[in-house]
């Protein structure tokens, strides 16, 4: 093979040159893992947004006080 020639490259080399490529096989996540994964973020951020949100409120209940 000579340098440089594409043409001649077998498909499992062309992973070489990809800067991409990935050095190990990834071993997939099963279903159930990577659910209970996403519901521990997804209940993560209910609780982070309900906190924000009660503390906009007790902001805006200060700020009404104090104008009235």
């Amino acid at each position: 093979m000579k340098s440089g020639d594409l043409e001649t490259i077998a498909a499992d080399e062309l992973w070489l040159l990809d800067e991409g490529a990935p050095s190990a096989p990834v071993e997939p996540v099963p279903h159930d893992d990577e659910f209970r994964a996403l519901q521990q973020k997804s209940e993560r951020l209910n609780q982070y947004y309900d906190e924000v949100v009660a503390e906009l409120r007790a902001l805006l209940d200060q700020s009404d006080d104090e104008e009235g």
